[in-house]
Protein backbone atom coordinates (compact mmCIF):
# COMPACT_ATOMS: atom_id res chain seq x y z
CA UNK A 1 0.00 0.00 0.00
CA UNK A 2 0.88 3.50 -0.22
CA UNK A 3 3.20 5.15 1.94
CA UNK A 4 4.37 8.59 3.37
CA UNK A 5 8.37 9.36 2.96
CA UNK A 6 8.37 7.73 6.56
CA UNK A 7 6.92 4.83 5.95
CA UNK A 8 3.54 5.84 7.56
CA UNK A 9 -0.25 4.56 5.68
CA UNK A 10 -1.74 7.10 3.44
CA UNK A 11 -5.30 6.92 3.20
CA UNK A 12 -7.97 8.27 0.41
CA UNK A 13 -11.42 8.71 0.81
CA UNK A 14 -14.40 7.71 -1.29
CA UNK A 15 -18.19 8.20 -1.41
CA UNK A 16 -20.35 7.99 1.42
CA UNK A 17 -17.18 8.01 3.95
CA UNK A 18 -16.68 10.63 6.26
CA UNK A 19 -12.96 10.62 6.67
CA UNK A 20 -9.93 9.30 4.91
CA UNK A 21 -10.25 5.48 5.79
CA UNK A 22 -8.44 3.39 3.01
CA UNK A 23 -5.47 1.96 2.33
CA UNK A 24 -4.72 2.05 -1.70
CA UNK A 25 -1.89 1.49 -4.34
CA UNK A 26 -1.96 4.03 -7.14
CA UNK A 27 -5.49 3.48 -8.59
CA UNK A 28 -4.92 -0.56 -9.09
CA UNK A 29 -5.72 -1.42 -5.05
CA UNK A 30 -7.41 -4.87 -6.24
CA UNK A 31 -5.21 -5.79 -8.78
CA UNK A 32 -2.45 -5.18 -6.17
CA UNK A 33 -3.83 -7.42 -3.86
CA UNK A 34 -4.93 -10.39 -6.14
CA UNK A 35 -1.06 -10.31 -8.04
CA UNK A 36 0.45 -10.75 -4.62
CA UNK A 37 -1.68 -13.56 -3.08
CA UNK A 38 -1.65 -15.19 -6.38
CA UNK A 39 2.49 -15.18 -6.48
CA UNK A 40 2.32 -16.34 -2.67
CA UNK A 41 -0.03 -19.26 -3.44
CA UNK A 42 2.07 -20.18 -6.02
CA UNK A 43 4.57 -21.08 -4.26
CA UNK A 44 2.26 -23.66 -1.95
CA UNK A 45 3.13 -27.29 -3.39
CA UNK A 46 -0.85 -28.28 -2.11
CA UNK A 47 -2.51 -26.10 -4.46
CA UNK A 48 -3.18 -27.17 -7.99
CA UNK A 49 -4.25 -24.04 -9.92
CA UNK A 50 -5.98 -24.98 -13.19
CA UNK A 51 -6.01 -22.26 -15.64
CA UNK A 52 -8.87 -22.41 -18.61
CA UNK A 53 -10.62 -24.21 -16.54
CA UNK A 54 -14.87 -23.81 -16.59
CA UNK A 55 -17.46 -24.54 -13.57
CA UNK A 56 -20.17 -26.16 -15.47
CA UNK A 57 -21.68 -27.90 -12.35
CA UNK A 58 -21.61 -28.87 -8.64
CA UNK A 59 -21.96 -32.63 -7.75
CA UNK A 60 -24.85 -33.08 -4.91
CA UNK A 61 -25.17 -36.29 -3.04
CA UNK A 62 -27.09 -37.83 -0.02
CA UNK A 63 -27.66 -33.55 0.09
CA UNK A 64 -24.26 -32.66 0.49
CA UNK A 65 -21.76 -31.42 -2.44
CA UNK A 66 -19.41 -33.73 -2.75
CA UNK A 67 -17.37 -32.00 -5.70
CA UNK A 68 -17.91 -30.20 -9.38
CA UNK A 69 -18.08 -30.74 -12.50
CA UNK A 70 -14.84 -29.15 -14.99
CA UNK A 71 -14.58 -28.63 -18.28
CA UNK A 72 -11.03 -28.27 -19.78
CA UNK A 73 -11.56 -24.92 -22.12
CA UNK A 74 -8.28 -25.74 -24.12
CA UNK A 75 -9.27 -29.71 -24.84
CA UNK A 76 -12.67 -29.96 -24.51
CA UNK A 77 -12.30 -32.76 -21.89
CA UNK A 78 -15.51 -32.69 -18.89
CA UNK A 79 -15.05 -34.67 -15.89
CA UNK A 80 -16.16 -35.01 -12.16
CA UNK A 81 -13.92 -33.92 -9.60
CA UNK A 82 -14.42 -34.88 -5.93
CA UNK A 83 -14.03 -32.88 -3.17
CA UNK A 84 -14.40 -32.74 0.57
CA UNK A 85 -15.24 -29.20 0.31
CA UNK A 86 -16.59 -27.04 -2.47
CA UNK A 87 -15.68 -22.69 -1.96
CA UNK A 88 -17.50 -20.81 -4.90
CA UNK A 89 -16.23 -17.47 -5.68
CA UNK A 90 -17.45 -17.01 -8.99
CA UNK A 91 -18.09 -13.07 -9.11
CA UNK A 92 -20.70 -11.20 -9.59
CA UNK A 93 -23.02 -10.69 -12.77
CA UNK A 94 -21.63 -7.66 -14.72
CA UNK A 95 -21.80 -9.58 -17.78
CA UNK A 96 -25.35 -9.91 -18.15
CA UNK A 97 -25.43 -5.73 -18.69
CA UNK A 98 -24.87 -3.92 -21.67
CA UNK A 99 -22.43 -1.62 -19.79
CA UNK A 100 -20.77 -2.87 -16.46
CA UNK A 101 -17.13 -2.01 -15.50
CA UNK A 102 -17.08 -6.23 -14.92
CA UNK A 103 -15.86 -8.81 -17.37
CA UNK A 104 -17.98 -10.28 -19.54
CA UNK A 105 -17.48 -13.63 -18.61
CA UNK A 106 -19.09 -12.80 -15.26
CA UNK A 107 -22.62 -13.81 -15.59
CA UNK A 108 -23.51 -15.24 -12.47
CA UNK A 109 -22.96 -18.65 -13.29
CA UNK A 110 -22.49 -19.63 -9.96
CA UNK A 111 -25.95 -18.45 -8.40
CA UNK A 112 -27.55 -20.14 -10.87
CA UNK A 113 -26.04 -23.41 -10.23
CA UNK A 114 -26.86 -22.90 -6.77
CA UNK A 115 -30.82 -22.04 -7.61
CA UNK A 116 -30.53 -25.63 -9.73
CA UNK A 117 -29.88 -27.33 -6.65
CA UNK A 118 -31.85 -25.37 -4.17
CA UNK A 119 -29.19 -23.84 -2.29
CA UNK A 120 -30.46 -20.50 -1.17
CA UNK A 121 -29.81 -17.54 -2.87
CA UNK A 122 -30.76 -13.97 -1.37
CA UNK A 123 -31.51 -10.43 -2.47
CA UNK A 124 -30.12 -11.04 -6.30
CA UNK A 125 -31.96 -7.53 -7.43
CA UNK A 126 -29.67 -5.99 -5.21
CA UNK A 127 -27.09 -4.64 -8.17
CA UNK A 128 -25.25 -1.30 -7.49
CA UNK A 129 -24.71 0.98 -10.22
CA UNK A 130 -21.14 3.04 -10.29
CA UNK A 131 -21.54 6.80 -10.74
CA UNK A 132 -18.45 7.37 -12.91
CA UNK A 133 -17.37 4.80 -15.75
CA UNK A 134 -15.45 6.32 -18.57
CA UNK A 135 -17.71 7.49 -21.68
CA UNK A 136 -17.02 5.69 -24.63
CA UNK A 137 -19.41 4.45 -28.12
CA UNK A 138 -16.87 1.70 -28.35
CA UNK A 139 -19.09 -1.86 -26.55
CA UNK A 140 -17.33 -3.77 -23.95
CA UNK A 141 -16.39 -3.60 -20.38
CA UNK A 142 -16.44 0.24 -18.95
CA UNK A 143 -13.32 1.61 -17.48
CA UNK A 144 -13.75 2.61 -14.22
CA UNK A 145 -12.93 6.27 -13.11
CA UNK A 146 -12.42 5.68 -9.22
CA UNK A 147 -14.60 6.95 -6.67
CA UNK A 148 -11.33 7.67 -5.06
CA UNK A 149 -11.29 11.01 -7.42
CA UNK A 150 -14.12 12.10 -5.97
CA UNK A 151 -12.23 11.92 -2.70
CA UNK A 152 -9.75 13.54 -3.36
CA UNK A 153 -11.61 16.46 -5.17
CA UNK A 154 -12.61 16.13 -8.60
CA UNK A 155 -16.35 17.51 -9.11
CA UNK A 156 -19.38 16.66 -11.42
CA UNK A 157 -19.89 18.92 -14.25
CA UNK A 158 -23.32 18.94 -16.33
CA UNK A 159 -23.21 19.96 -20.52
CA UNK A 160 -23.26 23.58 -19.39
CA UNK A 161 -19.88 23.45 -16.96
CA UNK A 162 -22.17 23.59 -13.25
CA UNK A 163 -21.62 21.24 -10.45
CA UNK A 164 -24.94 19.48 -9.84
CA UNK A 165 -24.36 17.46 -6.88
CA UNK A 166 -22.58 16.52 -3.80
CA UNK A 167 -20.29 13.86 -4.84
CA UNK A 168 -19.27 12.21 -1.95
CA UNK A 169 -22.85 10.91 -1.34
CA UNK A 170 -23.19 7.19 -1.46
CA UNK A 171 -22.90 5.47 -4.98
CA UNK A 172 -26.66 4.92 -5.65
CA UNK A 173 -27.49 8.84 -4.59
CA UNK A 174 -24.87 10.51 -6.99
CA UNK A 175 -25.71 7.95 -9.71
CA UNK A 176 -29.57 9.16 -9.43
CA UNK A 177 -28.74 12.72 -9.62
CA UNK A 178 -26.50 11.62 -13.09
CA UNK A 179 -29.38 9.78 -14.51
CA UNK A 180 -31.72 13.33 -13.33
CA UNK A 181 -29.20 15.20 -15.09
CA UNK A 182 -29.23 13.67 -18.21
CA UNK A 183 -32.31 13.42 -18.25
CA UNK A 184 -32.94 16.64 -18.10
CA UNK A 185 -30.21 17.66 -20.66
CA UNK A 186 -31.24 15.57 -23.20
CA UNK A 187 -27.05 14.05 -22.76
CA UNK A 188 -25.95 10.29 -22.98
CA UNK A 189 -23.43 11.63 -20.33
CA UNK A 190 -21.93 14.43 -17.80
CA UNK A 191 -18.50 15.18 -16.93
CA UNK A 192 -15.76 14.71 -14.36
CA UNK A 193 -13.08 17.70 -13.66
CA UNK A 194 -10.28 16.59 -11.99
CA UNK A 195 -8.33 19.93 -12.38
CA UNK A 196 -9.63 20.41 -8.81
CA UNK A 197 -7.24 18.45 -7.91
CA UNK A 198 -3.61 19.19 -7.91
CA UNK A 199 -1.77 17.81 -10.89
CA UNK A 200 1.00 16.18 -8.90
CA UNK A 201 -1.35 14.33 -6.72
CA UNK A 202 -3.25 13.10 -10.11
CA UNK A 203 -0.12 11.83 -11.99
CA UNK A 204 0.98 9.94 -8.51
CA UNK A 205 -2.37 8.71 -7.85
CA UNK A 206 -4.39 7.64 -10.97
CA UNK A 207 -1.89 6.85 -13.20
CA UNK A 208 -3.70 4.25 -15.05
CA UNK A 209 -6.85 6.51 -15.58
CA UNK A 210 -4.41 9.25 -16.97
CA UNK A 211 -3.11 6.76 -19.61
CA UNK A 212 -6.63 5.51 -20.05
CA UNK A 213 -8.27 8.94 -20.83
CA UNK A 214 -5.02 10.13 -22.08
CA UNK A 215 -5.65 6.62 -25.01
CA UNK A 216 -8.86 7.99 -25.38
CA UNK A 217 -8.49 11.11 -26.95
CA UNK A 218 -8.70 12.75 -23.67
CA UNK A 219 -6.56 15.62 -21.52
CA UNK A 220 -7.15 15.38 -17.71
CA UNK A 221 -5.50 17.88 -17.00
CA UNK A 222 -6.49 19.92 -19.52
CA UNK A 223 -10.49 19.93 -19.74
CA UNK A 224 -13.08 17.47 -18.12
CA UNK A 225 -13.75 14.00 -18.87
CA UNK A 226 -16.89 12.68 -19.91
CA UNK A 227 -18.83 10.07 -17.96
CA UNK A 228 -21.82 8.05 -17.25
CA UNK A 229 -23.04 5.28 -14.46
CA UNK A 230 -22.64 1.49 -15.10
CA UNK A 231 -23.14 -1.91 -13.23
CA UNK A 232 -20.31 -2.48 -11.20
CA UNK A 233 -21.16 -4.82 -8.21
CA UNK A 234 -23.39 -7.70 -6.65
CA UNK A 235 -24.50 -7.14 -3.48
CA UNK A 236 -27.48 -10.52 -3.36
CA UNK A 237 -26.17 -13.83 -4.42
CA UNK A 238 -25.48 -16.76 -2.92
CA UNK A 239 -26.72 -16.77 0.93
CA UNK A 240 -24.17 -17.33 3.03
CA UNK A 241 -22.97 -16.37 6.70
CA UNK A 242 -19.82 -14.78 7.79
CA UNK A 243 -17.73 -17.52 7.55
CA UNK A 244 -18.88 -18.35 3.90
CA UNK A 245 -21.49 -20.98 5.11
CA UNK A 246 -24.45 -21.95 2.51
CA UNK A 247 -27.57 -23.79 2.62
CA UNK A 248 -26.14 -26.94 1.22
CA UNK A 249 -23.28 -28.47 3.90
CA UNK A 250 -19.63 -29.00 2.42
CA UNK A 251 -20.64 -25.74 0.03
CA UNK A 252 -19.35 -22.34 0.80
CA UNK A 253 -19.44 -19.43 -1.46
CA UNK A 254 -17.59 -15.80 -0.53
CA UNK A 255 -16.87 -12.62 -2.60
CA UNK A 256 -19.16 -10.80 -4.47
CA UNK A 257 -21.01 -14.15 -5.78
CA UNK A 258 -22.15 -14.50 -2.00
CA UNK A 259 -24.97 -12.78 -0.64
CA UNK A 260 -23.69 -12.70 3.73
CA UNK A 261 -25.59 -8.98 4.44
CA UNK A 262 -22.39 -6.97 5.01
CA UNK A 263 -23.17 -4.68 2.49
CA UNK A 264 -26.79 -4.40 2.57
CA UNK A 265 -28.53 -2.69 -0.22
CA UNK A 266 -25.61 -0.33 -1.67
CA UNK A 267 -22.08 -1.58 -0.54
CA UNK A 268 -19.94 1.23 0.49
CA UNK A 269 -16.60 1.38 -1.97
CA UNK A 270 -13.40 -0.25 -1.11
CA UNK A 271 -15.88 -2.46 1.12
CA UNK A 272 -15.83 -5.65 -1.54
CA UNK A 273 -11.61 -5.91 -0.85
CA UNK A 274 -12.04 -6.01 2.77
CA UNK A 275 -15.01 -8.50 2.25
CA UNK A 276 -13.04 -10.77 -0.07
CA UNK A 277 -9.89 -10.77 2.32
CA UNK A 278 -12.05 -11.28 5.82
CA UNK A 279 -14.23 -13.78 4.95
CA UNK A 280 -12.42 -15.76 2.70
CA UNK A 281 -10.20 -16.17 5.60
CA UNK A 282 -13.10 -17.03 7.88
CA UNK A 283 -14.15 -19.73 5.57
CA UNK A 284 -10.82 -21.44 5.35
CA UNK A 285 -10.52 -21.52 9.09
CA UNK A 286 -13.80 -23.01 9.47
CA UNK A 287 -12.87 -25.84 6.75
CA UNK A 288 -9.74 -26.56 8.40
CA UNK A 289 -10.75 -26.12 11.94
CA UNK A 290 -13.66 -28.48 11.58
CA UNK A 291 -12.18 -30.71 8.45
CA UNK A 292 -14.18 -33.92 8.30
CA UNK A 293 -13.59 -35.93 4.62
CA UNK A 294 -16.70 -36.42 2.85
CA UNK A 295 -17.90 -40.34 3.36
CA UNK A 296 -17.37 -43.22 0.57
CA UNK A 297 -21.22 -43.20 -0.08
CA UNK A 298 -21.48 -39.81 -0.74
CA UNK A 299 -18.19 -40.05 -2.73
CA UNK A 300 -19.88 -43.00 -4.75
CA UNK A 301 -23.56 -42.26 -4.92
CA UNK A 302 -21.99 -38.62 -6.56
CA UNK A 303 -19.95 -40.35 -9.10
CA UNK A 304 -23.17 -42.50 -9.85
CA UNK A 305 -24.90 -39.63 -10.59
CA UNK A 306 -22.86 -37.78 -13.03
CA UNK A 307 -23.32 -37.86 -16.81
CA UNK A 308 -21.12 -36.44 -18.74
CA UNK A 309 -23.74 -36.38 -21.85
CA UNK A 310 -25.39 -33.78 -19.81
CA UNK A 311 -22.63 -31.12 -20.23
CA UNK A 312 -21.66 -31.86 -23.83
CA UNK A 313 -23.53 -28.52 -25.46
CA UNK A 314 -21.89 -26.27 -22.60
CA UNK A 315 -23.07 -23.12 -24.54
CA UNK A 316 -26.66 -24.19 -24.23
CA UNK A 317 -26.15 -24.79 -20.42
CA UNK A 318 -24.52 -21.27 -20.00
CA UNK A 319 -26.99 -19.40 -21.86
CA UNK A 320 -29.98 -21.44 -19.48
CA UNK A 321 -27.66 -20.10 -16.28
CA UNK A 322 -27.61 -16.83 -17.71
CA UNK A 323 -31.78 -16.94 -18.35
CA UNK A 324 -32.40 -18.25 -14.89
CA UNK A 325 -30.04 -15.38 -12.85
CA UNK A 326 -32.03 -13.08 -14.95
CA UNK A 327 -35.35 -14.43 -14.27
CA UNK A 328 -34.63 -14.30 -10.53
CA UNK A 329 -33.60 -11.01 -10.64
CA UNK A 330 -36.63 -9.99 -12.22
CA UNK A 331 -38.70 -12.17 -9.80
CA UNK A 332 -37.23 -10.60 -6.71
CA UNK A 333 -38.06 -7.09 -8.13
CA UNK A 334 -41.97 -7.91 -8.77
CA UNK A 335 -41.91 -9.10 -5.04
CA UNK A 336 -40.45 -6.55 -3.72
CA UNK A 337 -42.33 -3.69 -5.89
CA UNK A 338 -45.39 -5.43 -4.67
CA UNK A 339 -44.73 -5.88 -1.48
CA UNK A 340 -44.07 -1.44 -1.74
CA UNK A 341 -47.33 -1.02 -3.22
CA UNK A 342 -48.94 -2.99 -0.32
CA UNK A 343 -47.62 -1.19 2.35
CA UNK A 344 -47.91 2.10 0.60
CA UNK A 345 -51.39 0.72 0.28
CA UNK A 346 -52.19 -0.36 3.82
CA UNK A 347 -50.45 3.02 5.16
CA UNK A 348 -53.21 5.02 3.11
CA UNK A 349 -55.88 3.37 4.45
CA UNK A 350 -54.76 4.00 7.61
CA UNK A 351 -54.27 7.47 7.35
CA UNK A 352 -58.23 7.49 6.43
CA UNK A 353 -59.44 5.64 9.59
Amino acid sequence: FTRDAAGNFLYTREGGHRTKRILYHEDCTGKEITSRLFSDVRRLKNVHIRPYTVLLDILEAEGECAGAVLKDAKTGEVKAVSADYVILATGGVGGLFRFSTNYRNLTGDGVAICLKHGVKVENVDYIQIHPTTLYTKKRGRRFLISESMRGEGAVLLNGRGERFTDELQPRDVVSAAIYAEMEKEGSDHVYLDLRTIPPETVKTHFPAIVKRCEAEGYDVFKAPIPVVPGQHYFMGGIKSDTEGRTSMPRLFAVGETCCNGVHGKNRLASNSLLESLLFAKRAALRIANTYSPLSEKTRERAAQGFDERAYRDDAALKAAYRQAVLSEIDRERAAREKARSAAENAAHEKRKI
